[in-house]
């Protein structure tokens, strides 16, 4: 406990420099007047979009696992509600260790399989934030003197654009070294880790599997579009007049700023993220700030109320001690299998 916390001081330092920061720069009574005139009804609406976009992404996530494991999608929503509830309370993202011990438990799913769902995530919602921003960015109304900034984000955008390209030319060859006699014999005796190894590379290939890539690909561009339109109605709850391209380049940037180290629910970093998007695009640095606070509530209250829910209708072990002995079952588990 005490090495986690440890561990989390840089995020917790980089929260509290973003706080002061906001704190100083921005004055807080416009601030709160803004957030009190918030339209509800598109509150509302943005919260029904958050649960949209999380049903989508667990449907994906369903795809990314074994067809043959029992595991249902309903379960692993509550899976998936209940990390988000940790890591929005627990630091050095507890929340995703939870994640992997609660689904490496359900039948016919090994550790592989869900450290590879896992990753297999990450780079299907990388590409598809890169291709949305690319589609907007010709109908972003950037003043001038942030030209640079948009230039150097196409810059980064073309590196990743290489990086991809790269291991989709080499995916037939990688996927035949990961199944080679050869890696086989240089991998440890221990049938586990085989086993593991095996059951991670059929993970990340089911991102490529011809009757998975349309309906993997489909859930997770609505699970995105789902996203950007929390932001457009949020900004129209605030009054903001801007352009849906905004809304997409806010999703982009705060899910990047949430990649920093920071404290649970990335607070700080994300209001940071959020309000520093709207700025140049001529919104008063009160409502932009506004808007922050009121977009991280919206994406971190729900998902944690019914997280907790969840975890306790489902009466769920979720101490240090549980973690420990579902990662001690999945073990034995791999070793019969």
């Amino acid at each position: 406990m005490v090495r986690s916390l440890a561990s989390s001081a840089p995020g917790f330092a980089v929260t509290a420099i973003s706080v002061v920061l906001l704190w100083q720069v921005i004055p807080w009574t416009p601030t709160v007047t803004s957030l009190r005139a918030a339209d509800p009804v598109f509150v509302g609406l943005a919260v029904l979009c958050l649960v949209a976009s999380l049903i989508a992404k667990t449907v994906r996530w369903r795809l990314l696992l074994p067809e043959a494991s029992p595991v249902t999608t309903p379960r692993l929503y509550r899976i998936l509600h209940i990390s988000f509830l940790l890591n929005n309370v627990l630091p050095a993202r507890l929340g995703d260790v939870a994640r992997v011990a609660m689904t490496s438990r359900q039948p016919g799913i090994r550790l592989g399989h869900v450290l590879s769902s896992m990753l297999t995530e990450r780079v299907t919602d990388t590409i598809t934030l890169m291709l949305c921003f690319l589609a907007v960015a010709p109908f972003l109304p950037v003043p001038a003197r942030y030209e640079g900034l948009k230039t150097a984000a196409w810059v980064v955008i073309a590196g990743l654009a290489v990086a991809i390209a790269v291991a989709g030319v080499f995916r037939t060859r990688l996927n035949a070294v990961a199944h080679s006699e050869r890696l086989r014999r240089r991998l440890p005796a221990n049938q586990r880790v085989r086993a593991e190894a095996a059951s991670f590379v059929d993970g990340i290939a089911r991102l490529f599997a011809r009757d998975r890539v349309v309906p993997i690909w489909g859930w997770s561009w609505t699970a995105w579009v789902a996203a950007f339109a929390i932001n457009y109605l949020l900004m129209k709850a605030l009054n903001i007049d801007a352009p849906f391209a905004v809304a997409v380049l806010l999703t982009c940037t705060t899910n990047l700023a949430m990649l920093l180290p920071s404290s649970p629910g990335a607070i700080g970093v994300f209001h940071i993220a959020a309000t520093a998007s709207l700025l140049p695009f001529g919104v008063p640095e009160a409502r932009a700030l506004s808007f922050a606070i009121l977009a991280h509530l919206v994406n971190v209250v729900p998902v944690s109320l019914i997280g907790a829910a969840l975890l306790v209708i489902g009466h769920e072990r979720l101490s240090p001690w549980a973690l420990r002995r579902e990662a001690e079952l999945a073990t034995q588990r791999a070793n019969d299998g």
